[in-house]
């Protein structure tokens, strides 16, 4: 009897979703070895071909890595994997950019706000620091790309919520591709005041002033990409 394609791809998936649950209850962490494709076959009454796909679908969704020679280990999520299923729809539908600069607006002051709780005075003075670099690399005629990136990703850690920090790292990989693609050179005068004005409220441990200067900021950043995208910042089209 001939097997149809639509039973192997069920039977693939079935494998692939017992070994993804597995990970995500912790029988196999960040890190871990798992069982040769062989044992995992029989332990699952599988042929090796259909833990072959089903392996192959958790690495290409960024679950796992394959090292060759020396066996499959759990990876640890990451923003890169992460953001990978957006890169096409980035690519070929324009509103996706308005809608992750929508998302970003409604998410990040309520970052700020909480970093403000929670800052340190060590972190604070990691914030001065990147501010100051990017005065420095202003001066030097360098975009901002990066500075920005790391001022960002640093107001997410000093908030210390890591489901947070993952969907923000995610988000920031998808704009760094739409900025060096789509958006035009940097306004790192009105970017470099706009943080020190965020970096000011979260030093003096005010949340609420931490929440409004973050979202001065970025209503200036989604004003500045609504002209290079053609876009409205109200969510229309900018030719309406």
């Amino acid at each position: 009897m001939t097997v149809q394609p639509v039973k192997r791809q069920k039977l693939t998936e079935s494998v692939a979703e017992e070994l993804l649950s597995l990970i995500v209850r912790g029988g196999f962490p960040p890190g871990h070895r798992l069982p040769a494709e062989r044992v995992l076959a029989e332990q699952m009454g599988v042929s090796r071909a259909s833990v072959r796909d089903a392996v192959a679908r958790l690495e290409a969704l960024g679950h796992v890595g394959v090292r060759q020679g020396d066996g499959i280990y759990v990876l640890a999520p990451s923003a890169a994997t992460l953001s990978q299923p957006f890169r096409g729809l980035l690519t070929r539908l324009p509103q996706t950019a308005r809608d992750l600069l929508e998302f970003r607006r409604m998410l990040e002051p309520e970052v700020a706000a909480l970093a403000a709780q929670r800052v340190t005075d060590t972190q604070e003075d990691d914030l001065w620091i990147s501010v100051d670099a990017q005065v420095g690399a202003a001066r030097r005629g360098i975009k901002l790309v990066a500075e920005d990136l790391h001022f960002h990703a640093l107001i997410a850690r000093i908030a210390g919520n890591g489901v947070v920090t993952l969907v923000l790292d995610t988000l920031q990989e998808l704009l760094h591709d739409l900025r060096q693609r789509d958006l035009p050179g940097d306004l790192p005068d009105l970017t470099i005041r706009d943080h020190r004005a965020v970096v000011q409220a979260i030093a003096s441990r005010d949340p609420v002033a931490a929440h409004a200067a973050m979202a001065a900021h970025l209503d200036t950043v989604i004003q500045t990409a609504s002209a290079a995208l053609s876009f409205s910042p109200d969510g229309g089209s900018a030719h309406d």
